[in-house]
């Protein structure tokens, strides 16, 4: 007889949020905490039984990451490498210390749901990660799949560095910082003008650019930066939806680094086609003054697509969710 499932996903996180309610009290339509510090003392989304999923990864040279790249990634409190064939990953020297593989196998098979599609499996190691460092208090974290490439050909200078180190002293001023991202409002839409919801105001230097609101559909996941006030919102979000589909899109206060130094390996256009891209962005969406100055784009062939197997949102709240509710 087969044994039953320790833990199932769909269980495991409504475990989550159990614990997430108690935790912060009353939360908003995306369960955002009202006026309340996170609460870095939960486990991660309760898999005391899933540690082995955490590695410390072995160092060695890769053609992978450009010394900008690995420069910026090492200024985070926490590295988090999220994979698939583990043993094959090696890490820069600039990360030791500071840097952890969350092994998306070792992963699944601790949840032991089947039933899971390949893009909420790799949102939900997305959610560990982010769950993880929640609990250890870390201040901010870089995510960073194992499919990331670096443009070797963007260099930052030593001010450009004092620039990101000083937007890092700044969390009020962002919630994410994508070191790569698919300006994908621009592939739907009509026009030459930029989409309202994607201008982009240049911040601490030239080398970034904010959108401060909410709503610009800027794919992606392959490398960014998650600040502490985000963790709590962020991991609920990721019950609700795919990561790159429709809940890094919800927030708002979304750094970029422009040009961008990341790039995703498997993807459906070319490293070239992603560049042609995001210089398309910066020509038409990236400003140093009022973003009222920018060309408005209102027209567009898609909406930015609602969750894809999500609950609608603003209808039920974490305390009114169970098993059976539970995304995965």
């Amino acid at each position: 007889m087969r044994r039953r499932p320790l833990v199932t996903a769909a269980a495991l996180l409504a475990l989550l949020g159990i614990v997430f309610v108690a935790a912060v009290g009353p939360i908003g339509p995306w369960g955002e905490a009202r006026k309340l510090s996170p609460d870095v003392t939960q486990p991660y989304l309760g898999l005391p039984g899933c540690k082995s999923a955490f590695t410390v990864p072995a160092e060695g040279p890769s053609d992978k990451y450009s010394p900008t790249f690995e420069k910026l990634v090492s200024m985070a409190d926490q590295v988090y490498v999220l994979c698939v064939d583990c043993a094959e990953v090696s890490v820069p020297s600039a990360w030791r210390d500071k840097v952890l593989l969350v092994d998306g196998k070792r992963i699944d098979d601790c949840v032991e749901d089947h039933h899971m599609d390949h893009w909420h499996r790799a949102t939900f190691s997305h959610a560990i990660a982010v769950s993880h460092a929640r609990a250890r208090g870390f201040g901010n974290v870089a995510i960073v799949e194992d499919d990331a490439r670096s443009d070797f050909t963007v260099v930052f200078s030593d001010a450009d560095y004092e620039d990101f180190a000083t937007l890092l002293k700044q969390p009020g001023s962002w919630n994410f910082i994508r070191l790569g991202w698919r300006p994908y409002a621009l592939e739907t839409s009509i026009g030459d003008g930029c989409p309202r919801q994607c201008r982009c105001t240049e911040v601490v230097g030239a080398r970034t650019c904010a959108v401060e609101s909410s709503g610009c559909d800027l794919r992606s996941s392959d490398a960014y930066l998650v600040g502490r006030s985000a963790y709590n919102s962020y991991i609920h979000r990721l019950q609700l939806g795919v990561v790159d589909f429709d809940v890094l899109q919800s927030f708002d206060k979304m750094v970029l680094v422009n040009p961008m130094v990341g790039y995703q390996e498997k993807l459906d256009i070319t490293m070239d086609s992603q560049r042609d891209l995001q210089a398309a962005f910066r020509h038409k969406c990236v400003g140093s003054g009022p973003a009222s100055t920018l060309p408005v784009l209102d027209g567009a062939k898609a909406q930015l697509a609602p969750a894809s197997r999500g609950l609608e949102r603003g209808s039920t709240s974490l305390d009114a969710l169970d098993a059976d509710d539970i995304l995965f």
